[in-house]
């Protein structure tokens, strides 16, 4: 039985903080790994307290991250490096995989093989906003990625700009996209023709487009006063305005489109899904992305899409026919392609059906789950 270990600062379980797109992705694999027959283990570092404990046959080895400290970055690196040594020794682990977030796995220098995964690295989001390299961070990534025996990147965007903003010379990376479990919601799709309203889910932050999506809902008040405006998710203190986003987007929105906007927090999955279901359209005006999997679920309940059109997207959507692309700060064009789906149903509907199938025919969790297994079968081989 091939056992396989997985590097990452977040996991998602009732006992734990809650978790982004890299936790449900690891856990997802994870899950599956399980059911094909292999071991694994999850390194959870960073963690309150230091214990092993099991999420059904999952392992998982909780690592407690240092006191913080100038050095504290350093120190977790060197901690999680001997903890996982030893593991390796005691468990028989035959490949690691970690993200490229914050290059926890930096210092490896194992035996084994070590394969990162490209979901955005802190210095990747930071190229994509237009802010500086994050100094420390920036060596620590750059190092655990060139540490690597083989990276996988979650779209060709994200590994082109990783390869451009650490100035690697050939990355030599391999593409194998996000997926969702398209089961899932063969049965959640409703006929919302009806509903004049849009829905963004996600974390509400700046480098998602939430003042841009205020500044297009602005003007799409005025071009359609009976569109309404639903936000889900994490609100988030903007590092700008040193506030939550929700303010500095209520801020921006105009007093009557206010009244149109309606913000519910985080909510459970069930709902979520429901919300989707419910909404006319989704949108989401991003301006940094690795390979989102909050676009691909809308598509497969065959919800017609506006979204962001930097280099990620036209990887998920094909503009005009799988949804809709324009640039976030374009705003009066952006509003404009909101309100041709809500006044052309035929079209959106048209738009709906096109991106579920897309997702069948590209985006199906148990194509990919394979193509990730024969990877790792791969890399492992050759050792």
């Amino acid at each position: 039985m091939k056992h396989i270990a997985y590097i990452t600062s977040e996991y998602p379980h009732p006992s734990t903080p809650p978790a982004g797109g890299i936790g449900s992705f690891i856990k997802m694999m994870a899950t599956s790994l399980v059911k094909n027959g292999y071991q694994v283990t999850i390194f959870l570092c960073l963690s309150s307290s230091d214990r092993i404990w099991y999420d059904e046959d999952i392992r998982i080895v909780a690592i407690k991250g240092v006191s913080r400290s100038r050095f504290s970055p350093i120190k977790d690196r060197f901690k999680i490096r001997t903890r996982v040594k030893k593991h390796i020794a005691t468990d028989h682990i035959d490949l690691i995989e970690a993200p490229d977030w914050e290059g926890l796995h930096a210092f490896f220098n194992f035996k084994i093989p070590v394969v990162t995964r490209i979901h955005g690295s802190v210095t990747y989001f930071n190229h994509l906003q237009g802010m500086s390299k994050p100094r420390l961070l920036y060596y620590l990534e750059k190092m655990a990625i060139n540490r690597s025996k083989k990276v996988i990147a979650v779209s060709e965007f994200s590994g082109k700009l990783t390869e451009s903003v650490f100035e690697f010379p050939c990355l030599n990376f391999e593409v194998v996209y996000n997926g969702i479990d398209i089961e899932a919601f063969n049965t959640l799709f409703q006929n919302a023709t009806e509903s004049q309203n849009i829905l963004y889910f996600g974390t509400l932050v700046r480098k998602k487009g939430m003042m841009a999506l205020a500044h297009i809902f602005n003007i799409l008040h005025t071009i359609n006063p009976n569109a309404t405006l639903t936000l889900v998710g994490k609100d988030a203190v903007d590092f700008i305005e040193k506030k939550s986003t929700w303010e500095v987007m209520k801020s921006i929105l105009t007093p009557s489109a206010l009244q149109n906007v309606h913000y519910k927090g985080v909510v459970p999955y069930e709902e979520m899904s429901q919300m989707i279901s419910q909404s006319a359209i989704c949108v989401f005006p991003s301006f940094a992305e690795a390979f989102p999997i909050s676009w691909l679920e809308a598509m497969a309940m065959e919800k017609p899409i506006v979204a962001s059109s930097i280099g990620w997207a036209n990887e998920s959507i094909e503009d005009t026919k799988s949804g809709l692309l324009e640039y976030p700060d374009k705003y009066q064009a952006f509003a404009q392609k909101i309100n041709r789906l809500l006044t052309d149903t035929s079209y959106a509907l048209r738009l709906g059906r096109n991106a579920k199938q897309r997702v069948i025919d590209f985006f199906d969790q148990k194509k990919l789950v394979v193509q990730n297994i024969n990877v790792y079968k791969n890399v492992i081989g050759h050792e």
